[in-house]
């Protein structure tokens, strides 16, 4: 087996990471660059598009390609449509668990009490809905009569009120916003009978990209640390020359690179084995990135000294990203007693215990 990145997914790489790098790719022509750099395209697999997550997440690119291609790309397609414009996926209600795997319960209603009428036409509202004012497309789980199904709502004609309580707050450029459906229009995009496969798909991939853009946070967060470790000087020597500076760096160093080979295994394995093995790697790469993303983030902080805590200091920023990681779909907590429940009980995400 080839372990290494092949020329094209390396060369995709480094152009991300260059135009990245440039500042106008914060600028409202971002999603316009980003579908003629390709970064939509269905010819891309999850390793293709975790390296870009990856480099989004060193980038902290506010740009909703991840909500996009990863909690409403897999529906998209599923129903026969392509990736043209910025989407997203609403399926958290009040009151409810608000979780993806709450969808993947056996009976997968998951809380759902939006409902759609005869008509296509919606009752209802979704919370914590990602990106819902940059999204133009709407992907909406519902409760149909034989279950839980997915219908596409055209968002330009919904007004979403955004909200910056509990998670949704950590991170201003992961805006979320609650929308009222009462009255929307809906066009069916998967029924009932499938749509537990397809959300298995969404909460696969979705993961896998958030644990490879939490790399990118670390590895951020890490380059800064070492850099200013190597230039500020105390006493006549680099402050990294000090033991008590430079081991948890090294041991830092080995957290992120772990952490890096755990998403890119999980993304091969989404596209390669889908199932319980991909279950288990993508909530084992979800639990090492994210651990990575805030150890990092506060070794790079304390690293700096007195100006780390300042709020003039960049590396908050990426801190509260990684918070924002930290916190999408359950905590890290819950994903180990996911994990735990499917290597020793054998149950999966969508049985396991508490779901």
């Amino acid at each position: 087996m080839d372990f290494a990145l092949t020329g094209e997914q390396e060369a995709l790489r480094d152009t991300a990471a260059k135009y990245l790098a440039d500042e106008r790719a914060d600028a409202d022509r971002a999603w316009n660059d980003v579908t003629g750099l390709g970064w939509i395209d269905p010819e891309l697999g999850t390793v293709e598009l975790a390296l870009l997550a990856e480099q989004l997440g060193y980038a902290r690119s506010p740009s909703p390609w991840w909500a996009t291609v990863g909690l409403a790309g897999p529906a998209l397609r599923a129903g026969g449509r392509t990736l043209r414009r910025p989407a997203t996926l609403a399926w958290a209600e009040e009151p409810g668990p608000g979780t993806l795997a709450a969808l993947l319960s056996p009976a997968r209603s998951g809380g759902v009490s939006c409902t759609v009428a005869a008509d296509g036409t919606l009752d209802g509202r979704k919370v914590a809905v990602p990106h819902a004012g940059e999204a133009a497309d709407l992907v909406v789980a519902v409760a149909g009569p034989d279950g839980v199904e997915l219908r596409l709502v055209d968002a330009s004609a919904l007004h979403p009120a955004p909200s910056d309580a509990g998670p949704a707050g950590l991170d201003p450029t992961r805006p979320a916003a609650t929308v009222d459906l009462s009255g929307a229009a809906s066009a069916p995009l998967v029924a009932a009978h499938a749509s537990g496969d397809v959300l298995a798909e969404i909460r696969r991939r979705t993961l896998t990209l958030l644990a490879a853009e939490a790399v990118g946070v670390a590895t951020r967060a890490l380059a800064w640390a070492t850099e200013y470790a190597t230039a500020r000087t105390q006493f006549g020597r680099p402050i990294g020359a000090n033991q008590a500076v430079a081991h948890p760096l090294a041991e830092l160093y080995g957290q992120v690179e772990t952490a890096r080979s755990l998403a890119y295994r999980a993304a091969w394995s989404v596209d390669a084995e889908p199932g319980p093995v991909a279950d288990r790697a993508v909530a084992t790469a979800a639990v090492a990135g994210r651990e990575a993303a805030t150890t990092a983030c506060e070794a790079a902080i304390q690293t700096y000294g007195g100006s780390g805590f300042t709020w003039e200091q960049p590396l908050h920023h990426w801190y509260r990203r990684a918070w924002w990681l930290a916190t999408f779909d359950g905590t890290v907590s819950d994903l180990r007693a996911e994990l735990a429940a499917s290597l020793l009980d054998g149950t999966t995400g969508q049985d396991a215990p508490g779901r």
